[in-house]
């Protein structure tokens, strides 16, 4: 009898935990789809009054491309700021090579409102490619509505934010996102094909065939240096094209990059923490040097490297012939890459977040975990991934999600090879 009270008591307990933990879940998704919704009527509002000539708050990141294509087919130079040209009256310069330009002729030849409505048209449709290629790579359990709106609303206004404003890097992010689909279906030439093509935009974005090397470690060699030959090739076709734009969006990277005149931002990623411990110790005259600039650019570079030996030796020593195995090395690695891009954007986290949720549902949940560890961090990583965007905790969030991650991938493999 005091058995069979003892298992009445127990199983008391666990439905009441278990009632609590489904409490706070609900109340950090209560939370989350309020501010889904004000973000969504704020759109709502700001596209009303755009359309009623009262306001113009969106697609202004377009307005730069058309501005500039204007700029270029009237012999003028596309790199000067659109402020007169653009009517949201906006302070921005075109920051991608001068071939690029001759993709945003077609919309420098109609007006604006035709140009945004076929812009916004194109990004409504990446935006469902997006969804459906991240849903077939990581075979989601989330039902496709809820799936959409976790994508769409997830790490503040990350998404939501550069749809709205029509960035190309939406557009760029999620050919990237999809670019690993085909990677994963073993069509390496299409993968490396599109990251030849987005890194004609943003040279950068080349660091993503680190993930083929964190994954196979060098069964794509010979892909990854004819990426970079190919690359290489179309920046000096630029500087022979033009010599002068050239060094006018050389001029213009080197302003974004160290955060001077038009810009005043290091991003949200290893540059931003390099640049301010440059100045702690500058301000308390502990370190000063006139190379200061070729330093952060050697600690950016070299926390690079570091970060991608990290995720190198984790990925691999628990590699397996099994694809659930597979595609979790497969996040693990894009997040490792994204996170590393020195000088990275809020918008750049695109990428991250289909990945991020195949891996909470991997990792992170606490109906299973009875770990109050492993609680605390499913708690914490969900509420910052679906709350939390563009501010000082979100860096940290990442690189403490990364280590945590190849923790568990460490130990669920080792035990379950």
């Amino acid at each position: 009898m005091s058995l069979q009270k003892k298992n009445i008591s127990k199983n008391t307990l666990n439905q009441r935990t278990n009632f609590i933990l489904n409490s706070i879940f609900f109340l950090i998704l209560l939370i989350f789809f309020a501010r889904s919704f004000n973000y969504s009527f704020y759109w709502y509002e700001a596209f009303k009054a755009a359309l009623n000539g009262n306001a113009d708050h969106i697609f202004w990141d377009f307005e730069v491309y058309k501005c500039a294509a204007e700029f270029f087919i009237n012999n003028q130079n596309p790199y000067d700021l659109i402020t007169n040209c653009s009517p949201s009256k906006k302070q921005f310069i075109y920051n991608y090579p001068p071939l690029t330009l001759f993709l945003a002729i077609p919309f420098a030849l109609i007006n604006f409102l035709s140009a945004k409505v076929i812009w916004g048209l194109l990004l409504i449709f990446f935006l469902f490619i997006f969804v459906n290629f991240q849903r077939k790579l990581f075979q989601t359990k989330l039902h496709y509505l809820l799936y959409f709106i976790i994508i769409f609303f997830s790490l503040d206004k990350t998404i939501i934010y550069s749809f709205f404003t029509g960035n190309l890097s939406f557009i760029l992010q999620i050919l990237l996102a999809c670019s690993f689909y085909f990677l994963s279906k073993n069509k390496f030439n299409i993968f490396f094909l599109i990251i030849c093509f987005i890194s004609c935009f943003k040279f950068y974005f080349i660091i993503f065939v680190l993930c083929p090397i964190l994954l196979d470690k060098y069964k794509y060699f010979k892909q990854v240096v004819l990426t970079f030959i190919f690359v290489a090739v179309f920046y000096l076709f630029n500087y022979l094209y033009n010599p002068e734009l050239f060094n006018n969006w050389i001029l213009n990277i080197y302003k974004i990059s160290i955060g001077k005149n038009y810009y005043d931002s290091f991003g949200i990623g290893s540059l931003n923490y390099i640049v301010f411990l440059n100045n702690f110790l500058e301000n308390n005259n502990i370190f000063n040097s006139s190379y200061r600039e070729y330093i952060e650019v050697f600690f950016t570079f070299l926390y690079l490297v570091l970060i991608s030996l990290i995720g190198y030796y984790y990925l691999n020593i628990n590699a397996t012939k099994d694809y659930n195995n597979y595609k979790i090395r497969m996040a693990i690695s894009i997040i490792i890459v994204g996170a590393a891009i020195p000088r990275l954007e809020v918008y750049e986290l695109i990428v991250f977040v289909a990945p991020m949720i195949f891996l909470f549902e991997n990792f992170y949940n606490f109906k299973k975990d009875k770990s109050i560890l492993k609680i605390f961090l499913n708690f914490s990583f969900i509420s910052l991934f679906l709350l939390n965007g563009n501010s000082g905790i979100t860096y940290p969030f990442l690189i403490i999600f990364i280590l945590s991650t190849l923790f568990l991938f460490k130990k669920k493999y080792k035990l379950n090879p």
